[in-house]
């Protein structure tokens, strides 16, 4: 069964935030590997930083739950 055409926008900005959701994780663990790390780096700074990514996670699985709830609103 394919999605009703009235779904397809929907169902394409769901990927494409899941797709940055992605993007966005990969980057948190290149900066908690780097942060593990022996070397001399400002962990506040990355700390930072990590929670301005998982901010940005929360908006964009937000936008998602939104547009699941009426979709016609994406």
């Amino acid at each position: 069964m394919s999605p009703s055409p009235d779904f397809e926008p929907t169902i394409a900005s769901i990927d494409q935030a899941l797709s940055e959701i992605e993007r966005i994780l990969k980057q948190m663990m290149i900066l908690a590997e780097f942060s593990a790390s022996d070397l001399n780096v400002d962990r506040v700074t990355l700390q930072k930083t990590l929670e301005h990514l998982q901010h940005k996670i929360d908006r964009i699985a937000d936008n998602i739950t939104n547009s699941m709830a009426d979709p016609h609103e994406v």
